[in-house]
């Protein structure tokens, strides 16, 4: 038998899925949502209640009743729904429980979960539109309770608005002000981003609409008024000061507000005041002068008026401040303060309203004088009017004496019985105090000082005026204090020679106990340099008062010597005695020599040129030497001195001596500057003139001898300027500025050959365009040298000019002789009549063949020519030679014969081995040289006298200047037909 048990729970078991429905629609419940899981249940009779109903909606029948429980079976038919109630919840849930009645069991209550979609269908509301009031120029937050819109079924920050351009202003958002915008949320306002700057009219806004996406608010108007910043003064009292004194300037002086609250004001100083100033105080208690201050400032009491007391006494002045008052974008208000200065004012620090009432000091059973810059009420008679402040004057009574002294007037002692004194006789010096020399230490006495006018019966409001003050005294103890040497300058300085009075500036003690005719001093060690004298008596001394030299009765004179020395000292007042004290003293040289060199050459092109003390020094003989200083004092046109690169006005020899002190051209006009100065030690000075010159940046020959009535060529040899030319990358050119005595400078080669030339450059020079013509001494002996010069300003861009001077000597000619110069041409000889006089060259003239080409001028290669002589019938001819050097002039021809001689060697041998024989009248060309050779043998023919060339006497100045640029003294290659001679 088999029997099966089928276990059923005892809960039934229920299943629930959480469900979504739209808002205001409804939804079925059916096995999707609920279900019963074990089959045994799920065939049984099943009720489901409803334990707690959804609180936005209702659980409804298929009519549409309203269900408290349904059965299993309307689940499974679909009969069962959840209905929305439209509310904006978006949420909802209930709860439900399961019962079989006829088996009776049960389930656990179970919750459902429903997820409303919520269905945009409210509109947005505008619930508060109170517009925006802004201070003019300023901007201010839009917040919610100016400006707030809900809407039911959409968050703050879907609800946007969209606004028109504002017509007095811009709307943006705080954390970009600068930008505007025309749209923003309800969130942005509700945190308080929205900010509104005004700009242009009072009134105006903005146009806007609420949009939530799917709803559009009408159009609405946001209203903007902006209302003026103003400033304005609510207290204004005038500032009271006494004299001398500062006082504090509060806000009962200067009390402003702005219509706004918070607003701070600052005060700005159009007009200072005239007989004081404004101070601040800052935290470290000390004062400054201000011309702005705030009203924070103000209020704490730091802001102050101090008045500064004039020379002139007086009683009552009257004095204002100007100011701006400013809070932006207030306009401004302009303020004047009133400022009364008055010795009725009350001060907690002064206790006198005398213009001085200082008290006197003085020392035990002494005497001093009572005058007007201890005491005086002078201020008094400023009360009355000019006219008749002569009239009157002020009257002291004595209301109480002293009462360790007495006081005398004119030496006389006070009556008891009528004791008064008049400001005169202070003023003159007639009242004294006289110590009755007993151990206290303080004394006073009380007075009565008021105005007195003379012949006056009836007392003016003026002579109304009566203070009563006290005159204090103190008193020191005799012997008390050691006196104190209080000297600064502790060096006294004397001219060389001379007496110089010793001052409290060099010797001054200062004793609070002792007047300065007990202060003694003595000398412990006396200066090597000189004397100490008695300027009256002119006496030597060792001891002597601080009175005498108070008097300027001390006095020191050197001994001439330009050594320092010192003095040493003590000071003592009869009861103590100081430690030794020592005045050096310094001798001025009365003398300064100056030793300068004649100038100083910036060489062309240089940046600048250092002045050395070989240039410029200035000493005074000294063993130790003073630092000289130089004073420009006339600055140089076209040159600057410079200390450290920088323009200078003066400078001194220390500044020589390390190198700082330089000088250059500024301006590329002259060749040359000067610069005035003078000179300065302590005690002497001497003035002269720096001459400053342009030393030529080329190379230029000394003193060569030329020979006279030769044309020199001018090339580098004799002036060259190829350094300038490398330094600017400019060819310098050469400007002669004084021509030689003895010489011409012409042109060589081209149309203008022989012209003479005042400007020429160093390419024409290296181009050989450029010679020196030296001319034929007319006047002295046979065989003398002359000295000679040319000057040149030598030019190029960018630096200054120089002036370079070209010297030579000029003498006769010398054909053994060797000249550091090329000779275009060489002076010519008169020969005798005989014709033994001619020069002596190496080798012997040769005729020349005549030959079809001669002309007379002649175009020769390299622009050599050949030296012709005439024949027998032409004796007095002279001989033109062109040579570079009479050390060429003579091996030349020599090496010619020789070649000459080989070649006839070589023509006879020739001759014979052909066996010819006979005279023959033949003609035996020669080859024809290559261009720039020697010809290798000449040709000898003779020739018929009456083909003979004649000869001509050359001169050298009928030269033909075209010729000359030809001219050269090497040797010319010869040309058909032609020969050496």
């Amino acid at each position: 038998l088999h029997i099966s048990v089928n276990i059923v729970p005892q809960l039934i078991p229920i299943q629930t899925f959480n469900f979504t429905v739209k808002e205001g629609l409804s939804r079925a419940i059916n096995a999707e949502i609920l279900n019963i899981l074990h089959p045994f249940y799920s065939l049984a009779n099943i009720y489901f209640v409803v334990e707690e109903a959804p609180q936005h909606g209702d659980i409804r029948y298929l009519d549409g009743d309203k269900l408290t429980y349904f059965t299993w079976e309307e689940i499974k038919l679909g009969h069962v729904y959840y209905m929305h109630d439209s509310t904006e919840s978006k949420e909802d849930s209930f709860t439900l429980s399961a019962s079989a009645y006829e088996i009776e069991r049960q389930s656990l209550p179970v919750t459902i979960a429903v997820t409303v979609i919520p269905v945009n269908d409210e509109p947005p509301q505008l619930t508060r539109n109170t517009g925006l009031e802004v201070l003019a120029g300023e901007e201010a937050d839009i917040t919610s309770s100016m400006l707030n819109t809900e809407d039911a079924d959409t968050p703050a920050e879907e609800l946007v608005y969209h606004i028109d351009v504002p017509n007095n202003g811009m709307v943006a958002l705080k954390e970009a002000p600068e930008e505007s915008i025309l749209n923003f949320t309800q969130a942005h306002i509700n945190k308080g981003e929205v900010i509104f700057i005004h700009e242009g009219e009072e009134s105006g806004g903005f146009s806007f609409t609420v949009t939530d996406g799917e709803h559009t608010s009408p159009l609405y108007q946001f209203v903007v008024t902006a209302r003026p910043l103003t400033i304005t003064m609510v207290t204004q009292e005038e500032l009271m000061v006494f004299p001398g004194t500062r006082q504090s300037i509060t806000s009962a002086n200067l009390g402003a507000v702005t219509n706004e609250d918070g607003n701070e004001i600052s005060y700005s100083l159009i007009r200072p005041p005239r007989l004081g100033r404004l101070i601040l105080a800052n935290d470290r208690n000390q004062y400054e002068e201000i011309t702005r201050f705030s009203q924070t400032q103000l209020e704490l009491g730091a802001v102050y008026y101090e008045h500064q007391l004039p020379e002139e006494p007086f009683w009552v002045m009257r004095d204002s401040v100007e100011l701006t008052l400013s809070s932006q974008p207030a306009p401004d208000v302009r303020h004047i303060l009133p400022i009364t200065i008055s010795y009725y004012a009350a001060h907690s620090n002064i206790s006198s309203q005398l213009w001085k009432n200082k008290g006197l000091e003085i020392v035990q059973g002494q005497r001093e004088v009572i005058d007007d810059s201890i005491l005086d009420a002078s201020n008094l008679l400023a009360i009355l009017p000019e006219v008749k402040q002569d009239d009157a004057d002020v009257v002291f009574e004595i209301k109480r004496f002293p009462d360790h002294g007495r006081i005398t007037l004119g030496g006389q002692d006070l009556p008891r019985n009528a004791p008064s004194f008049m400001q005169e006789d202070v003023a003159q010096g007639k009242l004294e105090y006289l110590h009755d020399d007993s151990g206290a230490s303080f004394d006073s006495f009380s007075f009565r000082a008021r105005l007195k006018s003379e012949g006056q019966g009836v007392a003016s409001p003026a002579e109304a005026v009566v203070l009563e003050e006290i005159f204090n005294i103190s008193i020191k103890r005799r012997g008390s204090d050691s006196p104190d040497l209080v000297t600064i300058d502790m060096l006294l300085e004397v001219l060389q020679g001379s007496m110089t009075i010793l001052t409290q500036k060099h010797l001054n003690t200062q004793d609070e106990d002792s007047p300065p005719d007990e202060v003694h001093f003595k000398v412990t060690k006396a200066p090597i340099n000189g004397r100490l004298v008695d300027s009256l008596t002119m006496d030597p001394i060792s001891e002597f008062t601080q009175e005498m030299v108070n008097r300027g009765q001390v006095g020191f004179i050197s001994d001439g010597s330009l050594a320092d020395g010192f003095m040493e000292f003590i000071v003592s007042d009869g009861e103590h005695q100081t430690e030794p004290y020592t005045l050096h003293i310094g001798v001025l040289a009365r003398n300064l020599f100056l030793d300068k060199a004649p100038e100083i050459k910036v060489k062309q092109g240089d940046d600048e040129t250092l002045v050395t003390e070989e240039m410029l020094r200035a000493t005074t003989g000294g063993p130790v030497e003073e630092d000289i200083l130089y004073k420009i004092t006339s600055v140089p046109k076209y040159a600057a001195v410079m200390v450290d690169r920088q323009p200078t006005s003066a400078f001194t020899q220390t500044q020589i001596k390390e190198g700082r002190v330089s000088v250059r051209f500024v301006k590329s006009t002259s060749p040359r500057d000067s610069v005035a100065f003078i000179a300065r030690s302590k005690a002497a000075n001497v003035s002269s003139v720096l001459n400053i010159t342009v030393q030529p940046l080329a190379n230029i020959a000394q003193d060569p001898l030329l020979p006279q009535g030769a044309l020199v060529q001018l090339d580098r040899k004799l002036l060259d300027a190829t350094p300038l030319a490398n330094k600017t990358r400019t060819s310098p050119t050469f400007t002669v500025i004084q021509q030689p005595q003895g010489a011409r400078f012409v042109r060589s080669g081209g149309p203008g050959a022989g012209q003479p030339v005042d400007t020429f450059s160093q390419k024409e020079l290296d181009e050989g365009r450029v010679a020196m013509e030296i001319l034929n001494s007319a006047s002295g002996s046979r065989g003398s040298v002359s000295q000679d010069e040319a000057r040149f300003l030598l030019k190029a861009h960018g630096v200054p000019p120089a002036e370079c001077v070209f010297s030579f000597q000029t003498g006769p000619y010398n054909a053994s002789g060797v000249y550091p110069a090329t000779l275009l041409r060489i002076p010519s000889e008169v020969p005798s009549k005989d014709g033994n006089d001619l020069p002596d060259v190496t080798g012997s003239p040769r005729s020349t063949p005549a030959s079809p080409h001669w002309r007379g001028n002649m175009d020769w290669p390299n622009g050599g020519a050949p030296t012709t002589t005439s024949s027998g019938s032409s004796s007095h001819g002279k001989p033109h030679v062109y040579r570079r050097s009479n050390f060429w002039s003579i091996l030349i021809p020599i090496l010619v014969i020789l070649l000459l001689l080989f070649l006839a060697a070589i023509l006879a041998y020739y001759l014979i081995r052909k066996n010819k024989t006979g005279k023959h009248d033949v003609q035996t060309a020669a080859t024809k040289p290559k261009n720039g050779e020697v010809a290798s043998a000449e040709t000898f023919r003779k020739t018929d006298p009456a083909n003979n060339i004649p000869m001509s006497n050359m001169d050298s100045k009928a030269t033909d200047p075209e010729l000359l640029q030809h001219c050269r003294t090497t040797n010319p290659a010869l040309k058909k037909n032609q020969y050496w001679v």
